[in-house]
């Protein structure tokens, strides 16, 4: 079998980009040859990574030089197997001791055989969600990209997110490529009698590319980085070459003083949990649909009529705020996510935003845009605010008069004695 496998993924491969390989048959170029790949992902039924074998059947093109080409792209394939990433259900999240493989959602694929003979490849491709989105995955790390899974840029030099911003991700995710050894996690809170982090620090098992750091539940631990921490540093250092290594720092900032925060979570192009704190003021826009008419009974003199009741979709409007360039691009990302989430009332609830973001190309001020939220689960019954003060037992705690009659403010309120 006179075949060469001309190109092959990278060691590490976003599934939006495409899982591309191509082999060249030197001698045939009509025979339709099988491959076989074998793919390793997270099984949800059983709670653990299973094997699982596919086999692609692929026609040649006559290349230039005679022989055929054969070019298989399997992202279509893989794109059932990689999800969002969220942490391995087997572990506690908050125990950092259980091991490294805490990541679910990636996928590791390698081409086995051709037409039943065994392939030897060097490298098993492991599979991400997404879109590298320029991304360097091998050698080295250009000095003005961050490796952070976030699609907003830089800030003069650094990443910037608010407080809430970076508790409400859950995992902050970046990309260790090939070359550089195991990074180290720090923080600038001098009040801490330790500021590495490392324990923080997760990976995938037998993959060291991927890492994550554990944003939630941290808050009472002596690493405080929700209150105390002003940046977060991680250093990276590059095989025997100084000259690569590198440093990357997210400003951390606390949320601002204003009359509304509100809080909008996406799976980003990257398949990372993104964040976004918003300062506008928010209007509910709900609509009742018209109820539906329908005959309940009809004969020669009259027809009675009833009507069903109308679904209530629950709408927002909501300010943005004025937005630095970088959280335009945050922004622009989350309008075309397919996973959307809002904070309303102390929970994370499906969400649709649409927006209308025509902006300066070259931003000379903060821009602000009006986004349209529509809540995803809707209710033919309007939830009422149930939310009432009852009164004290004894009658002798309210503040009445001479009669014995009680006291009301204008509001209709009752008054208590003691204030």
């Amino acid at each position: 079998m006179a075949l060469r496998i001309t190109h092959s993924p990278t060691s590490i491969c976003f599934v939006a980009d495409g899982v591309q390989y191509q082999i060249l048959d030197t001698v045939s170029a009509h025979t339709p040859r099988t491959f076989k790949f074998t793919i390793d992902a997270y099984d949800r039924s059983t709670g653990y990574y299973e094997r699982e074998n596919i086999t692609v059947k692929c026609y040649p093109v006559e290349g230039e030089q005679g022989g055929g080409i054969y070019t298989m792209d399997i992202a279509d394939i893989l794109s059932a197997y990689v999800t969002r990433y969220t942490y391995d259900p087997r572990y506690d999240p908050y125990d950092y001791d259980s091991g490294a493989n805490h990541l679910i959602g990636w996928a590791t694929v390698i081409l086995t055989s051709i037409d039943g003979q065994s392939v030897e490849l060097d490298t098993t491709h492991l599979c991400l969600y997404g879109s590298a989105c320029g991304l360097v995955l091998s050698g080295v790390i250009p000095s003005n990209k961050h490796p952070f899974l976030l699609s907003r840029g830089n800030e003069q030099g650094a990443v910037h997110l608010y407080r809430s911003e970076l508790k409400a991700m859950e995992w902050l995710l970046f990309l260790r490529p090939s070359g550089y050894e195991s990074p180290v996690i720090e923080t600038d809170n001098r009040t801490a009698p330790d500021q590495d982090l490392d324990s923080l620090l997760y990976g995938i098992e037998g993959n060291s590319f991927l890492k994550a750091i554990r944003m939630e539940g941290n808050e009472n631990s002596h690493y405080d980085i929700y209150s105390e921490a002003s940046v977060l540093l991680v250093h990276m250092a590059y095989h025997d070459d100084q000259d690569y290594d590198r440093t990357y720092s997210i400003a951390i900032s606390d949320d601002p003083d204003t009359d509304e925060i509100h809080l909008i979570r996406w799976t980003n192009s990257m398949g990372a949990p993104e964040v976004l704190l918003l300062t506008g003021e928010l209007q509910d826009i709900s609509e009742a649909s018209k109820p539906d008419l329908y005959i309940l009974t009809q004969n020669l003199q009259s027809t009675t009529r009833r009507q069903q009741r109308g679904m209530v979709t629950t709408k927002y409007s909501l300010h943005t705020g004025y937005l630095t360039p970088a959280r335009i691009l945050a922004l622009k990302d989350m309008l075309t996510s397919e996973e959307v989430e809002m904070q309303i009332d102390g929970q994370w609830i499906p969400v649709s935003v649409t927006a209308d973001t025509k902006h300066a190309v070259h931003q000379r001020e903060p821009e602000t845009f009006e986004l349209t939220i529509e809540v995803l689960e809707q209710t033919r019954y309007h939830k009422p605010n149930r939310i009432v003060n009852p009164l004290p037992v004894s009658r002798a705690d309210l503040l009445q008069d001479n009669s014995g009659n009680l006291i009301l403010d204008n509001n209709s309120n009752t008054i208590e004695e003691n204030g």
